[in-house]
């Protein structure tokens, strides 16, 4: 029997019926590691969800946390399957988990890779929905309002990932704000300001100075935008306002839950 996944099962389902939790969970997690070695992912991932499923209903120390850990395991095989609608939901499992136990840097890991399985569904899902398959069934809304919807998403979840990596990459946020800037101070060059009522041409370390001030919403006012370099001034300052208050989010999200 311990080489025969399927018989594992069928245990450990009559250990669950008992209500015997601890076992049901061991013979699962045994089921779950040989259809991993045999690279049957779907099945592996099932396994390993209804060991979490086992660990989460029994009491005792570090139950939400192997109840994660397994979970998590199931999230992975569901990656390797292609399933990552249920991958993210699984990772959201075990980022639940982890929170219970206070285990907030693998809170973090998991709640990030949930969101990034959600967006790389829906980018499968809009572009190549035959490299799909799904584990289990989908309840998405379908017609033109489902795929909307799930387009919005999409467009949502890419922003959250390249300007603060879902709020839990920070530096990512950080290395934004710089991008804006050195942007910004480009276009500054092939432009003109107003600098003591003299219109001129800045070169890179004044339109540098001035994209930082503008990024910071500080305005000195010793140079001042003329013409095309208003509008850029207008981007930059909005940049600046939504930016900078994420990098505090999300530093605060990532390193100060302790």
């Amino acid at each position: 029997m311990d080489k025969d996944p399927k018989l594992l099962e069928q245990k450990a389902y009559s250990f669950l019926a008992e209500d015997n939790f601890y076992q049901a969970f061991v013979l699962y997690q045994k089921a779950a590691n040989i259809y991993k070695s045999r690279r049957n992912h779907k099945q592996a991932a099932l396994c390993f969800a209804s060991a979490a499923g086992c660990w989460s209903k029994k009491s005792g120390e570090k139950t939400f946390y192997n109840a994660a850990l397994s979970y998590e395991a199931a999230a992975r095989e569901s990656e390797s399957s292609r399933d990552l609608e249920y991958a993210s939901m699984l990772y959201k499992y075990a980022a639940i988990n982890y929170e219970r136990d206070r285990e907030f840097i693998n809170f973090s890991d998991s709640f990030y890779h949930s969101r990034e399985c959600c967006r790389k569904y829906l980018t499968l899902r809009l572009i190549s929905p035959k490299k799909i398959h799904p584990i289990t069934t989908s309840r998405e809304e379908k017609g033109i309002k489902g795929a909307l919807k799930r387009i919005f998403h999409w467009i949502a979840l890419t922003i959250s990932y390249l300007i603060w990596g879902h709020g839990e990459r920070p530096l990512r946020t950080l290395f934004s704000g710089i991008l804006v800037i050195f942007l910004a101070a480009l276009l500054y060059t092939g432009g003109f300001l107003l600098k003591e009522g003299i219109i001129i041409k800045p070169h890179f370390l004044e339109a540098f100075y001035f994209s930082v001030i503008t990024f910071t919403t500080v305005g000195y006012g010793d140079f001042v935008p003329v013409g095309l370099s208003k509008l850029v001034v207008i981007i930059e300052a909005l940049c600046g306002l939504f930016v900078m208050p994420l990098f505090v989010i999300g530093l605060t999200r990532k390193y100060l839950r302790v």
